[in-house]
């Protein structure tokens, strides 16, 4: 008759070997894989020659970076994109925008703002001041 020990036992050893199998099949493949990578770096250690150093000396051409010129932010009439749309919706909520919301600087919109702000258009500072680019969701977390 089996006994529940020698069932025991022979889970063990069994459970033993599986593991000892799978333990020794991945160190065969992790053996196999870097093998190449380190002939791969032999051939190219020797492909590669240095390059000559050059002098600087004042006769070299100095070529100065191209400077970009700084595109003032400003929404006024004829503007477009998601900024217009988010003034759009920020005069929706806080000051009773009736038109559609389509993302271009309109008549409309100028009117508001202008009742608003009293000005011709929005800058970055009065857009970041009233958090015009941010979702109300976003607002309503914090």
């Amino acid at each position: 008759m089996i006994r529940t020990n020698d069932l025991i036992i022979a889970g063990v050893g069994i459970g033993v070997s599986i593991l000892a199998v799978y333990l020794i099949k991945g160190q065969k493949g992790k053996s196999e894989k870097v093998a190449p990578v380190l002939q791969k770096r032999q051939i190219v250690e020797e492909t590669i020659a240095p390059e000559p150093i050059k002098k600087v000396t004042a006769e070299t051409n100095y070529v100065a970076p191209k400077q970009e010129a700084k595109k003032t932010w400003f929404l006024a009439k004829g503007s477009k994109g998601k900024e217009v749309e988010r003034l759009q919706i920020w005069l929706l909520r806080h000051h009773g925008w009736k038109g559609t919301i389509t993302g271009i600087y309109d008549a409309q919109t100028e009117t508001l703002v202008r009742k608003r702000f009293k000005t011709e258009g929005i800058d970055r500072a009065t857009y970041d001041k009233y958090q015009m680019g941010i979702p109300i969701h976003e607002l309503i977390k914090a």
